[in-house]
């Protein structure tokens, strides 16, 4: 279903309102790309968290960090699936304390759509289902202040990361989060971008756009726009077990009917994303000074449901094993 005109702009106006927040993203932007997470995950490496989450606890209650927590989208999921069981005590943290606010509003929403029973206090809440009972706790905080002071935190049993590490420099601060998880514990590292983006149908000169919106990346960060692969081989050399990985790639066509309205969303606000990154660049090559006319295409594609799109990621299970080196 295309979306609406209106929807659109109030799209662009709220992708736009993202730049006064540095590394941080729209909470409605989030929100659409829940069901495009959902379906890109991988399920061996689901299935592997959520048979080694089983052995953890021997009955207690799992104690679980999160980094770049976002709207909730990773909470709902876990127990939507039925990978949290049982108690847990669940850190959600973020350094945006916008998206915060909007996680406890979903969530609340969430957990009353579901027969879930929720009770707020100031700085989290308790969620209770038939399955999972939940102490949640909201924090604002940077990856890189919790690592510094990684020594107040944990321990825990299982630390998440969905989406965020390109944004991150995780080999100065995953170490020193990993040394805080219990003998044996895991985490779980999804959607890591791992260096191609493809719109289709062709557009000559897309190439050149592609690259120059990659290297933005490692303007930002060095070694962002391939996190997947270098995740990889940090998992190799820090004394960790990777226990799955597989790819979770980005994979969105048209359907009879063209897109789902998330779908629609998230397509309008990846192209502007794009477009307004390369915008920065004062002397553009000869193909990138066509930007303006690429994205209009691209936009009109998406409303006439003719764009494919496809960003390769990278998921994995990782597990820390005092006994390794």
């Amino acid at each position: 279903m295309p979306m609406q005109p209106d929807n659109y702009l109030n799209c662009r106006k709220q992708q736009r309102a993202g730049d006064e927040t540095a590394k941080s993203f729209d909470p409605s932007y989030l929100a659409a790309k829940k069901s495009i997470d959902d379906r890109a995950l991988n399920h061996h490496v689901l299935e592997t968290l959520h048979q080694a989450m089983q052995q953890l606890a021997d009955g207690a209650p799992l104690k679980i960090l999160e980094l770049g927590t976002g709207i909730g989208t990773m909470l709902e999921r876990l127990v939507d699936w039925g990978i949290l069981t049982g108690p847990s005590s669940y850190l959600a943290t973020d350094m945006d304390p916008r998206q915060l606010g909007a996680a406890r509003k979903r969530l609340s929403q969430w957990a009353g759509k579901h027969g879930h029973s929720w009770s707020w206090a100031s700085d989290g809440g308790q969620l209770s289902t038939a399955n999972a009972d939940v102490s949640l706790r909201l924090e604002v905080a940077r990856a890189e202040e919790l690592a510094d002071n990684s020594a107040s935190l944990g321990p825990f049993h299982l630390i998440i990361a969905h989406a965020v590490l390109d944004l991150v420099d995780f080999p100065v601060v995953l170490p020193r989060l990993l040394s805080r998880l219990t003998d044996g514990g895991l985490a779980y590292f999804t959607c890591n971008f791992d260096g191609e983006t493809v719109f289709l149908p062709h557009y000559e000169g897309e190439e050149e756009i592609m690259k120059r919106y990659h290297g933005s990346m490692e303007v930002r960060l060095t070694g962002a726009s391939h996190t997947g692969r270098r995740l990889l081989t940090f998992a190799q050399s820090a004394g960790l077990e990777i226990l799955a990985a597989g790819s979770s790639d980005w994979v969105i066509h048209p359907r009879t009917g063209g897109y789902s309205l998330d779908e629609t969303f998230f397509l309008h606000a990846i192209i502007e994303t794009i477009e307004r990154e390369l915008a920065k660049d004062k002397n553009p090559p000869s193909e990138v000074a066509n930007l303006t006319h690429w994205a209009r295409l691209r936009h009109q594609q998406i409303e006439a449901g003719e764009l494919s799109f496809l960003a390769r990621h990278l998921d994995l299970l990782v597990q820390y094993t005092s006994a390794l080196p």
